[in-house]
C-alpha cells in the first residue's frame, strides 16, 4: 500500500476534528462512575429531573408496546401528535402553529442541529450569547456553521450592544434560550421583545429553545419572542420538548416548530438521518401533553421550593453569590472573590472548574465548572436533587469556602 493511500485511509474529518466533547456529559459520566465504585458523592451535575413521568406516559408507553405500535412512523412524526404539541404551543406560548408546522425528533439536541443545518451555508455565522449550554457551539459548527460567542450582560441576559457590534452581512441567526441552562435566568417580557424587533429588523432568524418553558418559578412568567413579535413566525424557529418538564430525558422527545417550508426541510434531512422518531416514546408523549400536566405542575412546585432553598443558602455564604433561579433548575454561582486562593489540597481556584474539582475530589460533591459554558468564574449547581442532598451540599459549600477565605493562600 502506498503512503498516501495510507494516510487517506487513516486520516478522518477536518470538520469533524474541531467538534469539542460536550463537557457537561463528560463529568457527569465521570461522577457516575465513582458512584459506581461506591464513593458517596452528592451529585449536583444532573441536567435531568430526579423524578419519575407521570403514570400516564409509563402506562400509554406499555400500552403501545402491547398493542405493536413499536414501529415506523412517518419521519416527521405522528400527525396525532404533532397536532397534540400544536395545540400545546398554541394554549401555552401563544403561538398559533398546525401540524405541518411541527417536527418531532429524537430529543431537542437533534431538533436544533437539524434547524440548524436546514439554514446554514459553509461559513454563515450565527450569534449565541454566553454564558450558555454547551453543546450550542459545536452544533453551529456540526452544521457547517460558525459560532461566534457574544457574551451577556452582568444581568445574564443577551447584551444588545454587543450582539449589534457582532452582526455583519455572514450573519444569519441567533441561538437563544430561555429559561437559561445554565444561569436559571428568564428573559423578562419586555427584553424579549426588544430582542425579538431588533433580529426583525435585522433579518435575522431566531431559534429559540425553550425546553424548560414549563419550569418557571415565583411568578415568573416565560415569554417567547416568536409571540411577542408575531412577524417572526415566518422566519424563526420554536424548540421544546418532553425532556425537562415530563421528566422524560431518556426518551428523547424534541420538537421544532417554524415555518413550514423549514419544517418540511428538518423532516426530509431527519427522514435521512434518523428516520422516523421513536414510536413507543410518540405514544407516551401524546399521553403526557393530554393528562400529564397535574404531575408536572407537582414536579414545578417542588423544583420552585428548592430554588428558594438553594438560593437562600448561597446567600448565607459570604464570598460567593448566586441569583435566585427563576426557571429551569440550575444555580449559577460567582466565585469570583475566590480566585488565586490555594486550597489545602495545593489547588489554586484559578477559575470555577478549579473549584468544582475541589468540591469534587475532597468534599465529594459533584458540580459543573462554569468554563464549559463560557463563564470561567462560575460554577453550575442542579437542584434536580432531594433537599436532603441539597443541605448536605450547602454545608459541605460553606465550609470550602469559609476554608478557602480564612486559610487559603494568595
Amino acid at each position: 500500500m502506498s503512503s498516501a493511500n495510507s494516510t487517506k485511509m487513516s486520516s478522518f474529518s477536518e470538520k469533524m476534528g474541531r467538534i469539542e466533547d460536550s463537557a457537561t456529559l463528560s463529568v457527569m459520566g465521570k461522577v457516575k462512575g465513582l458512584i459506581a465504585q461506591g464513593v458517596d458523592i452528592i451529585n449536583l451535575t444532573a441536567g435531568e429531573p430526579d423524578f419519575s413521568p407521570p403514570q400516564c406516559v409509563n402506562d400509554a408507553a406499555i400500552k403501545a408496546i402491547q398493542d405493536g405500535k413499536g414501529r415506523y412512523t412517518p419521519a416527521a412524526g405522528l400527525i396525532e401528535l404533532r397536532d397534540i404539541v400544536a395545540k400545546s404551543i398554541r394554549n401555552e406560548i401563544g403561538i398559533e402553529y398546525q401540524a405541518e408546522n411541527i417536527v418531532v425528533c429524537n430529543g431537542g439536541k437533534i431538533a436544533i442541529v437539524q434547524a440548524l443545518m436546514a439554514i446554514l451555508n459553509d461559513g454563515d455565522e450565527v450569534l449565541i450569547p454566553f454564558p450558555c449550554w454547551t453543546s450550542y457551539p459545536e452544533m453551529v459548527k456540526l452544521a457547517g456553521g460558525v459560532p461566534v460567542m457574544v457574551a451577556c450582560d452582568e444581568n445574564m441576559l443577551p447584551d444588545m450592544s454587543a450582539l449589534d457590534a457582532a452582526c455583519n452581512k455572514r450573519t444569519v441567526a441567533i441561538l437563544i434560550n430561555t429559561p437559561s441552562n445554565p444561569t436559571g435566568v428568564v428573559f423578562p417580557k419586555d427584553f424579549t421583545r426588544e430582542l425579538g424587533e431588533w433580529c426583525l429588523a435585522k433579518g435575522l432568524r431566531i431559534i429559540s429553545d425553550e425546553m424548560y418553558c414549563a419550569l418557571t418559578y415565583n411568578g415568573i412568567e416565560h415569554h417567547s419572542p416568536l409571540k411577542l413579535v408575531p412577524e417572526l413566525q415566518k422566519t424563526s424557529a420554536w424548540i421544546g420538548g418532553m425532556s425537562k418538564s415530563f421528566a422524560m430525558t431518556g426518551w428523547r422527545m424534541g420538537f421544532f416548530a417554524g415555518p413550514k417550508d423549514w419544517a418540511a426541510i428538518v423532516g426530509r434531512i431527519q427522514s435521512q438521518l434518523t428516520g422516523s422518531p421513536n414510536a413507543i416514546a410518540q405514544q407516551a408523549s401524546m399521553a403526557g401533553l393530554s393528562h400529564g400536566m397535574p404531575e408536572r405542575e407537582a414536579m414545578r412546585l417542588e423544583f420552585e421550593k428548592r430554588s428558594k432553598l438553594i438560593a437562600a443558602g448561597i446567600d448565607a455564604i459570604e464570598g460567593i453569590s448566586c441569583p435566585e433561579p427563576q426557571g429551569a433548575f440550575y444555580c449559577f454561582v460567582d466565585i469570583s472573590s475566590l480566585i488565586g486562593l490555594t486550597d489545602e489540597s495545593g489547588i489554586t481556584i484559578n477559575s470555577g472548574d478549579d473549584f468544582s474539582k475541589v468540591l469534587l475530589e475532597v468534599d465529594k460533591v459533584a458540580t459543573i465548572g462554569g468554563g464549559a459554558f463560557g463563564a470561567p468564574n462560575h460554577f453550575r449547581i442542579s437542584f434536580a436533587a432531594s433537599e436532603t442532598e441539597l443541605e448536605r451540599a450547602l454545608e459541605k459549600l460553606s465550609s470550602r469556602v469559609n476554608t478557602l477565605l480564612t486559610s487559603g493562600k494568595n
